[in-house]
């Protein structure tokens, strides 16, 4: 029998990979949570789950990945699952390609994988935990903090999906190289930042990462290098 455990998610990148991780070290110290309550910088889209075929999970991923145009989403403000697990995070509004995106993997997946009860609904709640697995008494003074702190306000892309395997990474597509990488190609600075070079291109017009799913002309340059300091005013009110 096969106990392997799966995840496919999004692990945030470059500056709000770390804005994300300090806000979530901040309300550790803060309010004196233990290791359980402790989450890390990533917004889920499939799973966990478990399958006996992992060569196919891996084929259904990269194709269905290969297919997806670019993803973007914003973050805006807080949320709360208070009648779950105690559940304080940042709220993600997808774009309609992310929507369809985590939509298709749920379905093709479910052929060959034993997915969670909310992967079967179309319906899904993006977002990126801060703290979980709270007690009524911190839920409530952690929900009443983190209501008088200003709300993030911004827009990110999508730029790579994860398949974890037993919590490592397994393989990673990425969207602007518009292919599959290893573990170590994941993991490896020089890649991200061949990454990032191509976003830049992107932002300024000169790249399209479609390909032929939609030819898209940025009129507008953002820059995605650019620190968004929100989380100076989380840790401080200012």
């Amino acid at each position: 029998m096969n106990n392997d455990h799966y995840l496919i998610e999004y692990r945030f990148q470059g500056s709000l990979k770390y804005d994300i991780r300090e806000m979530i070290h901040h309300l550790e110290n803060k309010f004196h949570l233990s290791p359980s309550h402790k989450a890390v910088p990533h917004m889920t889209l499939c799973g966990g789950f478990t399958t006996k075929n992992e060569k196919q999970l891996v084929k259904d991923f990269v194709k269905i990945c290969s297919d997806t145009p670019l993803c973007k989403y914003t973050i805006d403000g807080y949320g709360y699952f208070e009648n779950e697990t105690g559940v304080v995070f940042i709220n993600i509004n997808p774009n309609e390609n992310l929507i369809q995106f985590r939509w298709a993997l749920a379905q093709k997946l479910a052929n060959h994988c034993r997915l969670r009860e909310f992967d079967y609904k179309q319906d899904f709640k993006f977002h990126a935990t801060l703290a979980m697995n709270l007690k009524d008494s911190d839920f409530s003074r952690i929900k009443r903090y983190i209501d008088s702190k200003p709300e993030p306000q911004f827009k990110q892309v999508l730029i790579r999906a994860t398949i974890l395997k037993n919590s490592k990474i397994l393989c990673e597509y990425d969207f602007l190289q518009r292919r599959l990488l290893n573990r170590i190609e994941a993991l490896s600075k020089r890649e991200l930042t061949r990454t990032f070079t191509l976003l830049d291109k992107y932002f300024k017009g000169d790249y399209n990462p479609n390909e032929a799913s939609a030819q898209i002309k940025i009129t507008q340059p953002e820059s995605w290098l650019s620190k968004i300091p929100f989380i100076g005013k989380f840790l401080t009110g200012r």
